[in-house]
């Protein structure tokens, strides 16, 4: 799908409502802004739609919000095949008028979401398991209550004695249980539960965050690594532009350890689990893209050691798992990169690049940068005025450096 210069099309845009009959074709010169958004910590995706409707809308039948409605897009590079993706419209967050004239030219604000949207959040379930793992009560969840299927499945290794769905909805559930898991591959909690254009995965930070997993694609020939020292605009993995979010030292309070008490009715026990940042960066040494001896914090900082925190919990592998899912999950998201570059369909939230980072213009690299970085978040981004039409924002984590001090290599 190609223009007249065989660039990336901006896209084909269709509205669909089924409880009137009703197709809409969006003109692709008519979008003011166009994005949605896939991320490992969120269980759908979503996005917005701005553009103009000359009347057509109007004439053929307005578009109300209704789960019935839907947005297709179809977009992609002209190397490969063209990518179509359909949400529900969520909400018509706007509809303005231009010059006043209702009945001819209205601006559309729309959000959308991604089609299973309703069934995470819908608080009609009731069922009960017993001795079940915990991730066969997830999958069982997601085939009969949320009506989804995995494309990627880690298995846990605990067995919940009793677990009820108390009419919570499955996002509710889902958040309980996986905070309760560990991988079977990898013996670490950290469980996800996210969609990208893959769909839906199953998995744990720490089997996508490690320094074995290759590298996403694409490809510039046999290079997947991202360069900023390229005049060429249309290599795959040139970076347009990035912004750094630097560490935060003020959350060491949350991070520097602390106890965590429960009690077991059953064996008539007190329980009380003690947690230091030392511990933990131990724990997890194989998921720092870096050298886990240089963390993103002081690794001597202790401060926070004597908070006590009642759980609720009577079982002290939970106690542990739920205190480690959180920390890692926390301590991930401390420094962030984002990262511009022309948009292709192999990216996707969740996988692990690699960045030849600069250090100065003689194009020397940043040891303490340079490197891999793992995708958390991928902002798909589609322009009517820009060349190349079609962008994204890579969010990425950096979770360790490379090195102390800055150093340089040619």
């Amino acid at each position: 799908m190609t223009d007249s210069n065989n660039n990336i099309n901006v896209l084909s845009i269709f509205l669909n409502n089924t409880r009137d009959s009703v197709n809409y074709t969006i003109d692709a010169t008519s979008v003011e802004s166009l994005y949605f958004i896939e991320d490992i910590f969120s269980f759908c995706m979503i996005g917005k739609i701005k553009f103009i409707d000359y009347g057509d809308i109007m004439r053929t039948g307005n578009f109300w919000g209704y789960q019935t409605e839907t947005l297709t897009l179809v977009y992609g590079d002209p190397e490969d095949e063209d990518v179509t993706k359909t949400f529900y419209i969520y909400k018509i967050n706007k509809q303005i008028p231009l010059n006043g004239e209702l009945s001819k030219n209205n601006i559309y604000e729309i959000t959308f979401v991604s089609q299973l949207y309703y069934r995470w959040h819908y608080k009609q379930y009731s069922l009960s398991f017993n001795n079940k793992k915990i991730s066969d009560i997830l999958k069982h969840i997601m085939k009969y209550m949320v009506g989804g299927t995995f494309v990627n499945f880690e298995a846990s290794n605990e067995t919940i004695p009793l677990f009820y769905t108390g009419l919570k909805s499955p996002a509710e559930n889902f958040r309980y249980l996986m905070e309760r898991a560990t991988g079977v591959d990898t013996k670490k909690p950290g469980y996800l539960c996210f969609e990208n254009l893959d769909g839906y995965n199953l998995i744990t930070l720490p089997k996508l965050m490690n320094d074995t997993v290759p590298l996403m694609k694409p490809k510039d020939g046999d290079n997947v690594k991202y360069w900023f020292f390229t005049n060429n605009t249309w290599v795959k993995n040139k970076v347009m532009s990035f912004e750094r979010e630097g560490v935060d030292n003020g959350s060491m309070q949350r991070l520097a350890g602390g106890y965590r008490m429960g009690y077991d009715i059953m064996r008539k026990k007190n329980i009380l689990q003690k947690y230091t940042y030392k511990d933990c960066r131990k724990k997890f040494k194989d998921n720092f893209l870096g050298k886990a001896e240089f963390p993103l914090l002081d690794p001597d900082f202790s401060t926070g050691t004597d908070k006590y925190i009642k759980t609720g919990e009577s079982n002290e592998i939970f106690i542990d798992n739920i205190y480690y899912n959180s920390w890692l999950k926390q301590y991930s998201n401390q420094q962030l990169f984002s990262l511009y570059v022309k948009g292709h369909q192999d990216r996707k939230a969740g996988g692990v690049i690699r960045i030849e980072f600069p250090a100065d213009v003689e194009h020397k690299y940043n040891n303490n940068f340079n490197g891999k970085f793992f995708v958390k978040s991928v902002v798909h981004y589609f322009y009517k005025d820009k060349n190349p039409y079609y962008n994204q924002k890579l969010i990425l984590i950096k979770n360790a450096y490379d090195g102390r001090n800055l150093k340089y290599e040619e």
